[in-house]
Order: structure tokens, then sequence, then C-alpha cells
């Protein structure tokens, strides 16, 4: 552990001027900021600072992969991966405390930082940079209290924020607004008749109770809704209480520009619309804090990921070349970036009707069970009547054959009918493959209709449980969209666990694309190199200059 080999400021700058929380500072400025950093160099497996030291410095991750790993005081361990371009560090220091979290390098690394002093000064001379790191800091306190089950393994979470503040405010006026009406009905019944008294004070209580659970109910909502940003996607997700969940994603790789929109009344509290773009697909976080920042700090993990893809194939082709001369693999290469991602299974132990199934590198899905229910009310409903009426009209069972044929006759209609919408249900199918989605739809005596999509073409990714009762059993819808159209995975139970598997698919396709790629660009470039050392070995061809022909 130690301090040897200074950056130059050159490579210092080039780093800050791609991190968001220096974004738009002319380079002038940046020099200045860049020069007061020290270097730092930590050893794989050396702590930097154990939790609970007093905070004295503020990070930026040069080169390297550190782990940072807090206790939250529940038995939970929140763990995170610091790779080159993250600052840490700041929260602590803002609030002039100790550090939260045991830090420690997962491999060689190369840190920049800068002392309290000169941390503090930083922040009186550039507010905009105080602002930025006071809101990461705030994300990333928000992002120990939440726990995303549907991350993936390899999976880190970088940033979470709720809506502003402003906007809850905005939404609690009416509520306030409510219960100043309660209180105007209290003093109403001041210099009411005795005889109305009650009708006013009454009504006034039932008005400021309303505006009290509606405040609650308001609030509640507002706490419910995230927008998260990992290394893999950004994510915007909501709950409207009673109501609907949704989640709805972009790939950080399709990824094509990141756009905002305030109001006059966002602009002057602070607050925005951030709208992600992908090919065609968009997913759009309404009332964003600092929509700017939020912007540029998804803009930052894009590129992010686009260099760490591009690093990770060089260095698969540097490596390939190096064997290829017959020197051997270098210790402390960079591993390859590509993040393997596996299947999480989250189907719950208990289903009425089996709705998916795992069959080889296939995931099949029925729709939710409630959906074959609701369509089997009507023909059950239809034979219960039918029993009703057999027993009025013979005051008990048949005693004729040709009673019985013809309770039969009206007993089967709605039993074949029933029987006909299980089978449609049953060929009903969602499946998820290593390379496409497939909806097909079987009439049990009719047509079939297939539609399908090449996995490598999703743009988006959004899922929705709509309604009381789809929260409360767990079903919904996961759209999906692909080039210029959508395909809709209707009905469909846990939404949540399907849009996973997707995206899971996706990743792995993706990895796989690109490996093969890498691997194809291997092959070239060692064909190259074997030709190139037998035109080596060869002798050199006789030039014009020694009087004989040259062919």
């Amino acid at each position: 552990m130690g301090s040897d080999g200074p950056t130059s400021l050159e490579k210092r700058v080039g780093l800050f001027k791609d991190l968001a929380l220096f974004r738009d500072l002319p380079e002038e400025e940046l020099n200045q900021i860049a020069g007061r950093f020290i270097d730092y160099r930590l050893d794989k497996g050396k702590v930097l600072y154990p939790s609970g030291e007093r905070a004295e410095n503020f990070y930026i991750v040069f080169n390297g992969s550190l782990r940072s790993r807090q206790d939250d005081g529940e038995g939970r361990v929140i763990e995170s991966v610091l790779e080159s371009g993250d600052p840490f560090g700041a929260r602590a220091l803002l609030l002039d405390g100790s550090e939260e979290a045991t830090v420690s390098a997962l491999r060689d690394s190369h840190l920049l930082y800068l002392p309290r002093p000169d941390f503090a000064r930083m922040l009186k001379q550039y507010p905009q940079i105080a602002e930025r790191l006071h809101y990461l800091a705030a994300g990333r306190q928000l992002k120990g209290q939440v726990d995303f089950d549907w991350l993936e393994k390899g999976e880190t979470v970088h940033f979470v924020a709720r809506k502003h503040r402003a906007y809850l405010w905005v939404r609690l006026s009416r509520a306030m607004a409510l219960a100043s009406v309660g209180f105007l009905a209290f003093t109403g019944a001041i210099g009411a008749p005795a005889s109305s008294q009650f009708n006013w004070f009454f009504g006034g209580t039932i008005l400021i109770f309303g505006a009290v659970a509606w405040a609650i109910w308001e609030t509640l909502d507002w706490r419910n809704d995230y927008y998260v940003l990992t290394n893999l996607r950004a994510v915007w997700l909501e709950q409207v209480l009673l109501r609907s969940s949704s989640r709805i994603e972009a790939p950080l790789a399709n990824v094509q520009s990141v756009n905002t929109h305030s109001s006059l009344t966002g602009r002057w509290m602070g607050f925005g619309d951030v709208v992600v773009r992908t090919y065609t697909g968009t997913v759009l976080m309404p009332s964003v804090g600092n929509p700017q920042y939020t912007k540029a700090l998804i803009e930052e993990y894009a590129e992010r990921l686009r260099k760490e893809n591009g690093q990770a194939k060089h260095e698969s082709i540097r490596q390939a070349v190096r064997e290829s001369l017959g020197y051997k693999q270098q210790n402390g290469a960079p591993v390859n970036l590509a993040r393997p991602m596996q299947l999480v299974d989250r189907t719950e132990r208990f289903q009425l009707f089996k709705t998916r199934t795992v069959v080889g590198d296939k995931i099949i899905y029925h729709k939710h069970w409630f959906a074959l229910l609701s369509s089997l009310l009507l023909p059950s409903l239809f034979l219960v009547t039918v029993l009703f009426a057999m027993r009025a009209f013979y005051h008990g069972w048949p005693s004729s054959a040709f009673g019985w044929l013809l309770a039969l006759t009206f007993m089967g209609i709605p039993m074949g009918v029933a029987i006909y919408r299980y089978l449609d249900w049953q060929n009903d199918i969602y499946m998820v493959t290593p390379e496409s989605l497939i909806d097909s739809e079987r009439k049990p005596l009719g047509s079939e209709v297939t539609k399908s999509a090449p996995m490598a073409n999703v743009l988006s990714l959004e899922n929705h449980k709509v309604g009381l009762i789809g929260l409360l059993l767990n079903f919904g819808v996961v759209r999906i969209n692909v080039g210029d159209s959508t395909l809709d995975f209707d009905n469909i139970h846990d939404p949540a666990q399907v849009q996973q598997d997707i995206f899971t698919r996706m990743e792995a396709l993706k990895i796989k694309k690109e490996q093969g790629k890498a691997d194809e660009e291997r092959q070239r470039m060692t064909e190259w190199l074997r030709v190139y050392e037998q035109e080596r070995g060869q002798s050199s061809p006789p030039s014009a200059g020694n009087g004989q022909a040259v062919e």
C-alpha cells in the first residue's frame, strides 16, 4: 500500500471529463481540480479504511476494483463494487462523521484522493459539485434502505432516487386545502345555531380525517416509487398504492439518448422529467430531482459499459496475440468484463395451476390461474343453475331415462364449455428460449397463431400489475418493445420474474455474441500472425538492383 507513481495531469483530466460529477466544467477548472488530487496505490486484499473510521479523504477510482461492505444494523450486509471513475467517501465528509462501510481492494487498484481541507475548498469554490455530491450521497444512502430482489448476480446498483420532495409537497397541497376547508367548518360551527352545530362539527371532522388519510396515501405512494441505475440498466419502479405496480427498464447497452424536460414550476423547485430513449422504446422518469445530473449519470454509465466491453475485447485479442507468439499470459491482466448472467428462479412453491415450467433451455409460461377461473365462471354458474332447476322441476333427481338424458344434455353444455376453455388456457403459452420470444395461441378445435421475436431485437422491457386483484394475486402484463412493434405477455403470473427471465436471456445472448465475435477476431489475428511468422522464416525476395528479373 503506497502512493508511488503519480499520474499525469492530462490523464486525470481525461478521466474527470467522462464523470457526471464534473460535467460541463471548463478544462481550465478541471485542471485546477485534478491537480489537487493525490495518487494512492492499494494492493489486492488490502483495506483502504474500516467501518467506523473518521472520514478524512474523498476518493475517485482511477483504475482497479474495490468492494464496499456495510452492515445496515439489521443483520443485512450491503455490498457494492467500485470501479474506474466511481467517486466515494463524500457522504461521511459532508456529514463530518465516520465511514459507514469497509472498503477493500478486489485487485491492485490506483486511487486519487482529496484530503478533507482540499475537499471543503472544492465544494466552496464549485457549488454545483457540492450539490451533485449531496444528491449522490442521498441516493447511495437510499440504496442501502431498499432491497431490490430482481437484481442479477454481478449486477451493482450505482444510484437510487425517489421523485423530488417538492413534487410530494405539490401533491400534499390538495390534502392541505381539504383540511383547511375542514377547519373552516369548525370555525363556522362556532357562530352557527345550536341545532346545526353538530352538523358543522361532523362535516369538519370528516373533511379533516379525509385530508389526513389522503396525505398518508400520497406519502406512501411517493415512497414506493424509485429510479434505479445499475451497471446494466436504467429502471423506473412505480407502485400506485392498492392500484398497480410496474417496472420499466432499458438496458444501458441500448441507450441512444437521454433527454430532460422541466416545467416552470419544476425549474423553480429543482425537478424535471428524464427520458431515456433506446432505438424506439423509452423509459420516462418523471419529477426527478436534479434532472441534468441524473441525465449525466445515465450517460456516464452507458458510455462506461461500452468502453468496458471494448476493453474486454481488446484484452482478449492481445492475449491471443501473446499466445500465438509463444509468450505466457500476463499476470494481473484485466479480467473479462462481460459478466455471465444466471437465471434466478423465484417461482412460488405452491400454485393452484403451474404457470412456469423450465424445460431444458426453454422457459414456458401459462396465463395466471385467475384468467382460467374467470373464463370458467359463466359455465360454472350455468351448471349450478341447471342443477337447481332440475332439482326444483323433479322435486329431486330425475326418475326416468328421458329425464336423465335431458339433464345430462343441459349439464354437458357448460361442462363442455369448461373443458374447452381449460384446454384453450393450457394451449396458450408464452415461451422464452435462449434466442427468441414466442407467443403461441392454439384453439382446441381451431386455428393456431404464433408470434415470435428475436431476443437480439429487444429494446426495452416493462411490466405492469393493474388493479387490487392483480396486486394481491401477483399477475399482470410484460410488454416487450421489439423494433417498431411490441409483444405482450398478458395475464402472466409474477410479471417481475418473467421480465427478469427475459433480461437474463438478453444479457446471456449479448455475451455469447460478443464472445463469438472476439473468438473470430482472435482466430483471424492468430492466422495473420502465423502467416507472418512463416513469411519471416523464408528468404528475402531478390531485389531489382542485383540484375535479376523480378516476376
